[in-house]
C-alpha cells in the first residue's frame, strides 16, 4: 500500500469511524426528550429482531447456507438483515466466507489477533479496505438479480426502516404527521 493510499484510507477511516460513533451515541439524546413506553418497546423489538436477522440470515443462511428457503423469503431475509446497516447481503456473506477460509491470518478481515479489537468488530465494516464485494465468493447467491440489486443499494432497507419508524412513532404518539415536513 502506498503512502497516498494509506493517507486516503486513514482519512476515510476517521470519517467513517466518527460517523459510526455519532450514530451509536445519538440514541442517548432520548433521555433528554419525551420518550414514551411505545418508543422503548419499538427500540427493544427492533434490536432483537435485527440481531436475529444478522445471525439467522447474514450468518447462518447467506454465509454458511445451513438451511433452505424459498426465493421470495430469501429476499425477505436479506432485506431485514440489511436494516442493520451492515452493508449488503452479498458483501457480508463474501467477507464472512473469507473469514472462515483464512481465520486469524492476515487475510482474515475480522481477526482480533491480527487486526485488534476495533478493526475486528467494526473497522472491517466501516473502513474502506474491504469495500468491494467479491462475487466469485458468492456465486451461489449472485445468480439472484434481486440480491445483487439489494447488495448494490445496501443502505435502502435501513433508510426505509428509519422512515417507517419515524412515521409510526409520530402516529402512535399522537404527533402530527405534517410536522415531519416542517
Amino acid at each position: 500500500m502506498t503512502t497516498t493510499t494509506q493517507t486516503k484510507s486513514s482519512a476515510v477511516a476517521i470519517v467513517n469511524n466518527t460517523l459510526f460513533a455519532a450514530l451509536h451515541l445519538l440514541p442517548l439524546l432520548a433521555f433528554f426528550t419525551h420518550v414514551t413506553s411505545f418508543d422503548w418497546i419499538v427500540a427493544l423489538v427492533l434490536y432483537v429482531t435485527r440481531m436475529f436477522f444478522v445471525t439467522g440470515a447474514y450468518h447462518r443462511y447467506f454465509s454458511h447456507r445451513t438451511y433452505k428457503t424459498s426465493r421470495w423469503f430469501q429476499f425477505v431475509l436479506a432485506f431485514c438483515a440489511q436494516t442493520s446497516a451492515q452493508k449488503g447481503v452479498l458483501w457480508w456473506a463474501a467477507h464472512h466466507r473469507v473469514h472462515h477460509r483464512h481465520s486469524d491470518t492476515e487475510l482474515d478481515p475480522h481477526s482480533r489477533k491480527v487486526h485488534g479489537f476495533w478493526e475486528s468488530h467494526v473497522g472491517w465494516i466501516v473502513g474502506d479496505l474491504h469495500e468491494k464485494t467479491d462475487l466469485d465468493l458468492v456465486k451461489d447467491l449472485a445468480k439472484y438479480p434481486e440480491l445483487v440489486w439489494l447488495d448494490k443499494y445496501h443502505w435502502l432497507p435501513a433508510l426505509l426502516l428509519g422512515v417507517a419508524v419515524t412515521v409510526l412513532g409520530q402516529w402512535v404518539n399522537g404527533g402530527n404527521l405534517n410536522s415531519l415536513s416542517a
